[in-house]
């Protein structure tokens, strides 16, 4: 368990139950482990122990413990719900999981709508984006291309069940954390299934390992991009690329970000229709020159 930030705007309990809940996503605290006393915990995180209590709660609401009377509290395992044998296939909760996933196909990304977009683009076009972008910046940086692809893809996936809330709405809705909203999702999966996709979220979250902060920028660096198509459709786009911009924090995605704030968005439509003309007439020539060869075989 990491200690508290008092840095951290976010209030102590809060900070404590994130706390535990990713030493129980990345496997520091195992299911069915018991959690250190209450007093424990509070002189751990330097914090009351109605702070701690409270943080409990938190952890118990999301179903990642449980509290025995006069036992403690104990790591619950969520992903390993009993079923009647012959009832239900066992990867069921692997399906469900990617039906919802499919929902995001239907979710439209909410900032759009501000601008006036009808018709935006949804999560899932650009999570997808976001995952090639994250493919890109990790191989700029060297690091882990098919890690980074992975949390891209699942950096919006508690968005099935929350929506797309814009960041100037924020202010005024709270959410359970994308990391509760994963244990819910994956709840019916196979206990290593499950833990895969929450340790996934729990690091994006985070923040803190090179391809999280890659994939974090990714996330900005597709808005940009996005900003930059709506732009060149006569929209103003700047807020959204000002704030994309000012979001990210490596080397690699502020040096992508500086490319494409020098570039065309239809760019690359123009580069391949003008080469078009000269590889029709290549594969012309090419098919002459294999038709010359066959004249003298046909004339014998």
């Amino acid at each position: 368990m990491q200690p508290i930030d008092p840095a951290d705007p976010r209030r102590p309990f809060v900070q404590i139950a994130a706390s535990i809940r990713a030493a129980v996503l990345n496997g520091e605290l195992e299911p069915g482990q018991r959690l250190p006393s209450t007093a424990e915990l509070a002189a751990f995180f330097g914090v009351a122990k109605l702070t701690v209590t409270s943080a409990i709660r938190t952890l118990r609401e999301e179903g990642f413990v449980t509290t025995t009377p006069g036992s403690g509290v104990w790591v619950r395992n969520r992903a390993a719900l009993p079923v009647e044998a012959g009832q239900e296939h066992q990867l069921a909760g692997v399906v469900n999981y990617l039906f919802e996933m499919g929902h995001l196909k239907r979710v439209s990304r909410a900032g759009w709508l501000l601008l006036g977009i009808t018709r935006p683009e949804t999560v899932a076009e650009h999570s997808f984006r976001v995952g090639i972008v994250g493919m890109a910046l990790a191989a700029i940086e060297g690091a882990d291309i098919g890690h980074t692809a992975a949390l891209c893809l699942l950096h919006d996936a508690h968005e099935t069940r929350i929506g797309d809330v814009p960041s100037v709405g924020r202010a005024y809705v709270t959410t359970a954390p994308p990391e509760a909203v994963s244990a819910s999702q994956t709840s019916a999966m196979p206990t290593d299934v499950a833990k895969a996709f929450q340790a996934l979220t729990a690091e994006y979250e985070a923040g803190e390992t090179p391809e999280s902060r890659l994939a974090r920028d990714a996330d900005k660096i597709e808005t940009l991009l996005q900003a930059a198509e709506y732009g060149a459709q006569g929209l103003d786009t700047g807020p959204w690329r000002e704030t994309s911009l000012a979001a990210l924090r490596t080397a690699a995605g502020q040096e992508l970000a500086r490319a494409i704030g020098s570039a065309d968005p239809n760019g690359w439509w123009s580069v391949f229709a003008a080469s078009y003309a000269e590889l029709r007439a290549d594969a012309q020539r090419r098919a002459r020159g294999q038709k010359g060869q066959a004249g003298p075989a046909e004339a014998e």
